[in-house]
């Protein structure tokens, strides 16, 4: 009988461990941010093992490729959970190989599982995915809103 061999190419999707942190970090360089070393493992790891969050990550055989972090809570106006898409990136490398939208599939599929109403998601639209209008293209509408900050860390 022949082995069965894994094809190199292939993406899988799977839930987010702790030690995934480094891996990731060096993903969130790539959007742009300069994650604090010891900080960024204790808020991964808390963010990884949150009841209302989920953090999938696309790997290559053991090479992370891309990852997607969603939250979920309720909400009183719309009498259900809300869903948001708090960060995705896939590797520059990477892009454009349906690697982002395998990972929003499984967060929409997982946001159905838990019963949200709705699935959001804040994208600049400065960022590349805005204007090569990525959540468009899987069926998200841009709507009219005004984001206002107060940030109180400092960094951002």
């Amino acid at each position: 009988m022949a082995s069965a061999v894994a094809d190199p190419e292939r993406i899988a999707i799977r839930r987010a461990r702790p030690g995934d942190a480094s891996s990731v970090r060096a993903l969130v360089r790539q959007l742009g941010y300069e994650p604090q070393d010891r900080s960024f493992d204790e808020t991964f790891a808390q963010v990884a093992r949150h009841p209302e969050s989920v953090v999938f990550m696309a790997c290559r055989g053991v090479q992370l490729v891309g990852y997607l972090a969603m939250s979920h809570r309720p909400q009183i106006r719309l009498g259900g959970r809300v869903a948001y898409i708090d960060e995705l990136v896939v590797d520059s490398s990477t892009r454009g190989h349906g690697i982002g939208g395998e990972l929003l599939n499984q967060a929409l599929v997982h946001a159905k599982g838990l019963g949200c109403v709705r699935v959001e998601v804040l994208c600049g639209t400065a960022r590349d995915a805005y204007k090569r209008g990525f959540y468009a293209a899987r069926g998200l509408t841009e709507i009219e809103t005004a984001v206002y900050r107060l940030d109180l860390s400092g960094t951002r």
